[in-house]
């Protein structure tokens, strides 16, 4: 989806819209929005919890604050090309800066899925190296490694674009000098490397490991059941499932788009063809917004967390009760003994009333 700022400015400038797609790139990437910000939101802050900070832990909370990135780049851009209401990104520096950043979270968020499938890879088919990769250090340098690789590498992107003036007004656009030679452009060839890199090569590396994992599962759970009916088993069955669940559902939502976006040489003058690319787009940013619904299907200690983070505030509310309550029982105790140690401690004092002690009302 590297490819949807050029599309878009094919689709926009060109004069190729089918009626029925600005339609879909408006509001589906609002619906899209709507469900992924608090997702990633609140999978962040789990992940970001003391019991659930474990190595994989960490590229999950780096992939939640990436895609929430996304979703927030995806609807300036909207906003800017397809809603058409206000140039946000027609300022100098802001037209270099905003396609390096937009680029870099794009590039990231199949690379993080690529390291904790590897990761996920060495714990259930090399064990005896996990504790050697799979550790919370190795994790936070591999995210911080991964995401300046990316950023160098969309770098090039703070050159493509420039400021320049299209129908009278600012616009952020393609510099011409970078699209010379059509198809076979340093401009095309550079997002065609890109594209096929992050997009292609990088989903399949994970289908991969994750086919390789799912027969290595399957292999202990024949021979070693007793290993996978532990404690331990249990919580890595468990993390295993959600992991792969993850890294499968980005995979069938980057490798549709990546092949028909592959094809726009071929149907570049079909407005068909840019309806069916922008269906295909919408369908493959939702990978940003739903790993959440996933973390609530698959992961069990995930949901314990989301459930312990939304009943903590009541928690401290019946906590502050239960000792006020305490506090009063013993106090209410306490005066019972006093009264009727006075009463059986003095001798025929039966007549004499007692006044009632307030801590009892």
């Amino acid at each position: 989806m590297n490819n949807s700022t050029e599309s878009l400015n094919q689709t926009i400038y060109g004069g190729q819209l089918h009626p029925a797609q600005i339609v879909i790139d408006k509001y589906i990437t609002i619906l899209v929005l709507i469900i992924g910000v608090p997702g990633n939101i609140l999978s962040l802050i789990i992940w970001m919890q003391k019991r659930m900070r474990h190595s994989s832990g960490y590229y999950l909370a780096a992939l939640a604050l990436n895609d929430l990135c996304f979703l927030v780049l995806a609807e300036i851009f909207d906003i800017h090309v397809t809603w058409m209401s206000a140039n946000l990104l027609s300022y100098q520096v802001v037209c270099q800066l905003f396609p390096i950043i937009y680029m870099t979270v794009q590039y990231l968020s199949p690379c993080l899925v690529l390291t904790f499938t590897t990761e996920r890879f060495i714990s259930i088919c090399h064990p005896f190296k996990r504790d050697k990769y799979c550790t919370k250090s190795r994790a936070q340098i591999v995210v911080v490694c991964l995401t300046v690789a990316c950023c160098l590498l969309s770098a090039v992107n703070g050159y493509f674009f420039h400021l320049t003036t299209i129908e009278g007004a600012p616009d952020c656009d393609v510099r011409a000098s970078v699209r010379k030679g059509g198809n076979l452009s340093f401009f095309q060839m550079y997002n065609i490397f890109a594209d096929t890199a992050f997009f292609f090569v990088v989903p399949l590396g994970i289908l991969v490991l994750n086919i390789l994992v799912i027969r290595e599962m399957r292999r202990l759970s024949r021979y070693e059941p007793t290993q996978l009916q532990t404690s331990s088993g249990q919580r890595t069955g468990s993390t295993t499932v959600m992991l792969l669940a993850v890294s499968f559902y980005q995979i069938i939502t980057t490798l549709p788009v990546s092949v028909v976006y592959s094809l726009r040489f071929e149907f570049e003058a079909s407005s068909t063809y840019y309806l069916v690319l922008t269906i295909i787009k919408e369908y493959g940013i939702t990978h940003y917004a739903f790993n959440f619904i996933i973390y609530v299907l698959t992961g069990k200690m995930f949901r314990q967390e989301l459930k312990r983070l939304f009943l903590h505030p009541f928690g401290k509310v019946a906590s502050h009760f239960s000792s006020e309550y305490d506090s009063l029982r013993t106090s209410v105790h306490s005066s019972v003994r006093k009264t009727w140690g006075s009463v059986y401690g003095r001798e025929k004092e039966e007549d004499k009333k007692v006044e009632p002690n307030e801590t009892l009302l």
